[in-house]
């Protein structure tokens, strides 16, 4: 679905970094949730981030990965935890990919 236009000024409060997935788990007593926390860089260091990918990947496989993330995302409380940050994903006809980064990327590097 086609979503409204956004503004180039809207569009610049994001903050998207490349971050390198340090340790990922299912989240206890969720179904679908994974806890990772994720290296975003000098500028945000080593922050949790939750995300309900449980059912569609292998925790354990992201680990030493690196994708993008909103990294100025509002905090969001989910089951006890507070997500602090958005692993970025393609969408297609309700199947998810994940989208790997180069490694050569450095980890905090901005992503436009």
């Amino acid at each position: 679905m086609k979503k409204p236009t956004v503004s180039f000024a809207d569009f610049q409060k994001l903050d998207i970094r490349a971050g390198e997935i340090k340790d990922a788990a299912r989240l206890e007593g969720s179904r679908n949730l994974i806890i990772m926390h994720v290296d975003l860089g000098a500028d945000y260091g080593t922050v949790e981030i939750l995300s309900g990918l449980a059912d569609l990947f292998v925790p354990e496989d992201l680990v030493g990965k690196k994708f993008a993330f909103v990294a100025n995302l509002e905090p969001r409380p989910l089951m006890g935890k507070v997500s602090n940050g958005m692993i970025l994903v393609a969408e297609e006809e309700a199947k998810i990919f994940l989208v790997p980064l180069p490694d050569a990327i450095p980890v905090g590097s901005v992503v436009r």
